[in-house]
Protein backbone atom coordinates (compact mmCIF):
# COMPACT_ATOMS: atom_id res chain seq x y z
CA UNK A 1 0.00 0.00 0.00
CA UNK A 2 1.32 3.59 -1.07
CA UNK A 3 1.45 6.14 1.43
CA UNK A 4 1.08 3.90 4.47
CA UNK A 5 3.58 3.87 7.57
CA UNK A 6 4.88 1.49 9.75
CA UNK A 7 7.71 -0.90 10.72
CA UNK A 8 9.88 -2.60 7.59
CA UNK A 9 11.85 -5.22 8.30
CA UNK A 10 14.47 -6.52 6.24
CA UNK A 11 16.23 -8.99 5.44
CA UNK A 12 18.95 -8.52 7.77
CA UNK A 13 16.36 -8.46 10.63
CA UNK A 14 16.46 -4.43 11.00
CA UNK A 15 13.18 -2.94 12.06
CA UNK A 16 12.75 0.91 10.45
CA UNK A 17 9.91 3.39 11.06
CA UNK A 18 8.62 4.41 7.06
CA UNK A 19 6.69 4.96 5.13
CA UNK A 20 5.89 3.14 2.18
CA UNK A 21 5.69 4.36 -1.39
CA UNK A 22 5.66 2.32 -4.24
CA UNK A 23 5.84 -0.94 -4.89
CA UNK A 24 6.99 -1.53 -9.25
CA UNK A 25 7.79 -4.84 -11.13
CA UNK A 26 9.01 -6.44 -7.57
CA UNK A 27 10.49 -4.08 -5.88
CA UNK A 28 9.18 -1.87 -3.22
CA UNK A 29 10.48 1.94 -2.18
CA UNK A 30 10.00 3.30 1.59
CA UNK A 31 11.00 6.06 3.12
CA UNK A 32 13.19 5.84 6.27
CA UNK A 33 11.12 8.39 9.16
CA UNK A 34 14.45 8.91 10.77
CA UNK A 35 16.80 9.75 7.95
CA UNK A 36 14.89 10.07 4.93
CA UNK A 37 16.56 7.96 3.06
CA UNK A 38 15.47 5.30 0.58
CA UNK A 39 14.75 1.47 1.53
CA UNK A 40 14.11 -1.20 -1.17
CA UNK A 41 12.54 -4.16 -0.96
CA UNK A 42 11.48 -7.11 -2.99
CA UNK A 43 8.38 -9.05 -3.21
CA UNK A 44 10.53 -12.45 -1.82
CA UNK A 45 8.92 -13.14 1.45
CA UNK A 46 12.24 -11.47 3.07
CA UNK A 47 10.47 -8.70 4.25
CA UNK A 48 7.66 -7.75 6.66
CA UNK A 49 5.69 -4.57 7.29
CA UNK A 50 3.95 -3.77 10.51
CA UNK A 51 1.27 -1.12 10.05
CA UNK A 52 1.21 1.65 11.98
CA UNK A 53 -1.18 4.87 12.48
CA UNK A 54 0.77 8.10 10.74
CA UNK A 55 0.44 10.15 13.72
CA UNK A 56 1.69 8.09 15.93
CA UNK A 57 4.59 6.74 13.34
CA UNK A 58 5.49 10.31 13.13
CA UNK A 59 5.51 11.09 16.73
CA UNK A 60 7.62 8.03 16.94
CA UNK A 61 10.22 9.94 14.47
CA UNK A 62 9.73 13.52 15.97
CA UNK A 63 7.97 15.11 12.81
CA UNK A 64 4.74 16.36 12.14
CA UNK A 65 2.21 14.16 10.57
CA UNK A 66 1.59 14.94 7.02
CA UNK A 67 -1.48 16.90 5.73
CA UNK A 68 -3.95 15.31 3.98
CA UNK A 69 -7.19 16.41 1.54
CA UNK A 70 -10.02 15.88 4.12
CA UNK A 71 -12.32 16.05 1.01
CA UNK A 72 -10.52 13.51 -1.22
CA UNK A 73 -12.77 10.13 -1.07
CA UNK A 74 -9.67 8.61 1.11
CA UNK A 75 -7.18 10.59 2.51
CA UNK A 76 -4.69 12.04 0.11
CA UNK A 77 -1.22 13.54 0.72
CA UNK A 78 -0.90 17.22 0.27
CA UNK A 79 2.54 17.02 0.71
CA UNK A 80 4.41 13.84 -1.44
CA UNK A 81 7.34 14.50 0.15
CA UNK A 82 6.69 15.15 3.48
CA UNK A 83 9.06 12.59 5.23
CA UNK A 84 12.00 13.53 3.67
CA UNK A 85 11.18 17.16 4.05
CA UNK A 86 11.17 16.74 7.33
CA UNK A 87 14.62 14.24 8.00
CA UNK A 88 16.75 14.25 5.10
CA UNK A 89 19.52 16.90 5.36
CA UNK A 90 20.43 15.79 1.32
CA UNK A 91 17.04 16.39 -0.14
CA UNK A 92 16.62 19.74 1.45
CA UNK A 93 20.23 20.52 0.11
CA UNK A 94 19.57 19.16 -3.57
CA UNK A 95 16.22 21.05 -3.29
CA UNK A 96 17.64 24.33 -1.98
CA UNK A 97 20.66 23.91 -4.70
CA UNK A 98 18.59 23.32 -7.77
CA UNK A 99 15.69 26.34 -6.64
CA UNK A 100 18.27 28.95 -5.74
CA UNK A 101 20.71 28.41 -8.74
CA UNK A 102 17.27 27.46 -11.48
CA UNK A 103 19.03 23.92 -11.88
CA UNK A 104 16.80 22.03 -14.50
CA UNK A 105 16.17 18.76 -13.23
CA UNK A 106 13.90 16.01 -13.73
CA UNK A 107 11.53 16.72 -16.61
CA UNK A 108 12.68 20.02 -16.95
CA UNK A 109 16.24 18.91 -17.97
CA UNK A 110 14.34 17.10 -20.52
CA UNK A 111 12.76 20.15 -21.50
CA UNK A 112 15.91 22.16 -21.41
CA UNK A 113 17.57 19.47 -24.16
CA UNK A 114 14.74 20.35 -26.26
CA UNK A 115 15.01 24.29 -26.00
CA UNK A 116 11.85 24.42 -24.56
CA UNK A 117 12.05 25.03 -21.23
CA UNK A 118 11.07 28.39 -19.82
CA UNK A 119 13.35 28.92 -16.61
CA UNK A 120 11.13 27.84 -13.77
CA UNK A 121 9.22 24.67 -12.32
CA UNK A 122 5.68 26.07 -12.82
CA UNK A 123 5.23 26.01 -16.42
CA UNK A 124 4.26 23.46 -18.58
CA UNK A 125 6.81 21.13 -16.68
CA UNK A 126 6.00 20.51 -13.49
CA UNK A 127 7.78 18.09 -11.78
CA UNK A 128 9.75 19.93 -8.98
CA UNK A 129 13.10 19.47 -8.05
CA UNK A 130 11.89 17.48 -5.29
CA UNK A 131 11.24 14.75 -7.40
CA UNK A 132 14.68 15.15 -8.77
CA UNK A 133 16.27 14.78 -5.16
CA UNK A 134 13.64 12.05 -3.67
CA UNK A 135 15.16 10.09 -6.77
CA UNK A 136 18.68 10.95 -6.17
CA UNK A 137 17.99 9.30 -2.70
CA UNK A 138 16.40 5.95 -4.19
CA UNK A 139 19.72 6.12 -7.01
CA UNK A 140 22.07 6.17 -3.84
CA UNK A 141 20.41 3.28 -2.20
CA UNK A 142 20.22 1.21 -5.01
CA UNK A 143 23.79 2.11 -6.02
CA UNK A 144 25.56 2.27 -3.04
CA UNK A 145 27.17 5.33 -4.87
CA UNK A 146 28.21 8.75 -3.04
CA UNK A 147 26.13 11.52 -3.35
CA UNK A 148 27.99 13.40 -6.17
CA UNK A 149 28.34 10.19 -8.40
CA UNK A 150 24.44 9.76 -7.27
CA UNK A 151 23.17 13.28 -8.70
CA UNK A 152 25.47 13.05 -11.82
CA UNK A 153 23.92 9.63 -12.43
CA UNK A 154 20.10 10.46 -11.88
CA UNK A 155 20.70 13.71 -14.43
CA UNK A 156 22.14 11.45 -16.57
CA UNK A 157 19.07 9.44 -16.33
CA UNK A 158 16.84 12.51 -16.22
CA UNK A 159 18.52 13.85 -19.56
CA UNK A 160 18.39 9.71 -20.70
CA UNK A 161 22.57 10.05 -21.80
CA UNK A 162 25.25 7.67 -20.70
CA UNK A 163 26.42 9.36 -17.08
CA UNK A 164 30.33 9.34 -18.46
CA UNK A 165 29.28 10.56 -22.12
CA UNK A 166 30.66 13.43 -23.66
CA UNK A 167 27.43 14.51 -24.28
CA UNK A 168 26.13 14.19 -20.50
CA UNK A 169 29.82 16.20 -19.55
CA UNK A 170 28.60 18.92 -21.74
CA UNK A 171 25.12 18.90 -20.67
CA UNK A 172 26.48 19.50 -16.48
CA UNK A 173 28.90 22.12 -17.72
CA UNK A 174 26.03 24.12 -19.97
CA UNK A 175 23.65 23.63 -17.02
CA UNK A 176 25.41 25.07 -14.26
CA UNK A 177 25.40 21.56 -12.38
CA UNK A 178 29.08 20.64 -12.81
CA UNK A 179 29.90 23.86 -10.60
CA UNK A 180 26.57 23.61 -8.32
CA UNK A 181 28.54 20.29 -7.34
CA UNK A 182 30.84 22.34 -4.99
CA UNK A 183 27.68 24.29 -3.57
CA UNK A 184 26.18 20.91 -2.60
CA UNK A 185 28.55 20.22 0.73
CA UNK A 186 27.55 23.22 2.16
CA UNK A 187 24.19 23.40 1.31
CA UNK A 188 24.34 19.82 3.31
CA UNK A 189 25.03 21.19 6.30
CA UNK A 190 23.21 23.66 6.62
CA UNK A 191 20.24 21.59 6.24
CA UNK A 192 21.54 19.07 8.63
CA UNK A 193 21.86 22.14 10.83
CA UNK A 194 18.65 23.42 10.78
CA UNK A 195 16.74 19.60 11.02
CA UNK A 196 18.37 19.25 14.18
CA UNK A 197 17.45 22.31 15.59
CA UNK A 198 13.83 21.61 14.54
CA UNK A 199 13.54 18.23 16.22
CA UNK A 200 15.58 19.66 19.40
CA UNK A 201 12.87 22.61 19.48
CA UNK A 202 10.23 19.31 18.83
CA UNK A 203 12.13 17.53 22.17
CA UNK A 204 11.88 20.43 24.22
CA UNK A 205 8.40 21.25 23.80
CA UNK A 206 7.57 17.14 24.24
CA UNK A 207 9.62 17.62 27.58
CA UNK A 208 7.92 21.00 29.14
CA UNK A 209 4.12 19.37 27.87
CA UNK A 210 5.37 16.29 30.16
CA UNK A 211 6.67 18.40 32.96
CA UNK A 212 3.39 20.50 33.15
CA UNK A 213 1.02 17.27 32.81
CA UNK A 214 3.05 16.10 35.58
CA UNK A 215 2.58 18.89 37.58
CA UNK A 216 -1.58 19.33 37.03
Amino acid sequence: MDNAFGYLTLPGGQAHLAESRRFLSGTGLAVNLDDGSALLTTADGTSTWQPILPERACELAGIPAPDVDGEAETARRLDPFHVERHTSATFNALVAVALARRLPCAHALRAWREGVWDGTFDGPYLEQPETFAASVLEYIAATGTALQDAVIGQLANDAMLDPVSPEHAQVMKDTAWQTALAEIPGRLSHAAGALERRRQTRRDTARANSAQLALI
